[in-house]
């Protein structure tokens, strides 16, 4: 009964009263275990009304971040939630299911998830550079550190893995850029 009455506080349109319900939510389930809310709130995500999905996507944020290692048990049950959600067309569903598996991460790190987790990250991944060259040069030095940081990274960490997203470039008349002995491999 009472979780009804906060997944039906989901579809008011005062964004304060949404907000505290859904840390409230998450307070329950980590009270209560999350398996007394979670199939409640997956089943509130396929309500097709922004506002309630939102909400849900930032219980689970909340969820899993109050939850922390006891997430273990419940990644498998709400990828396929997140998954959905990160694909979404609207902005804000992409970056709260993208904190939720945030949370989720931090939570279960080196607990044998690993495989939902990359998963998920395959994901997140896209969203983060959906304008790679936009934020690569954003105006702001504090939004081009971060980036350049993360490229940096993944540039010294792993560079054979970013050769396969290179793109391919025509050749120019000054410049040849094609690889014959690579060009097996497309």
């Amino acid at each position: 009964m009472f979780l009804a009455t906060l997944l039906n506080n989901l579809k008011v349109q005062e964004r304060q009263n949404r907000v505290c319900t859904t840390v409230a939510i998450a307070i329950v389930a980590e009270t209560c275990s999350p398996f007394t809310v979670l199939p409640a709130l997956m089943n509130e995500y396929r309500v097709p009304e922004l506002n309630v999905q939102n909400g849900v996507l930032k219980s689970l944020s909340f969820l899993f971040e109050y939850i922390g290692e006891m997430g273990k048990d419940y990644i498998y049950a709400v990828t396929p939630l997140l998954e959905d959600a990160l694909m979404d067309r609207d902005l804000v569903h992409r970056q709260t299911a993208a904190s939720a598996v945030k949370h989720m991460a931090l939570g279960v790190a080196g607990l044998g998830c690993e495989d939902a987790l990359v998963h998920l990250l395959n994901y997140v991944w896209p969203n983060i550079f959906r304008d790679f060259p936009a934020w690569l040069f954003h105006p702001a030095r504090k939004v081009r550190e971060v980036y350049w940081k993360i490229y940096n990274s993944l540039y010294i960490g792993a560079q054979d893995a970013l050769v396969a997203a290179y793109p391919i470039l025509d050749d120019e008349q000054s410049n040849i850029y094609s690889r014959p002995e690579l060009m097996m491999f497309v």
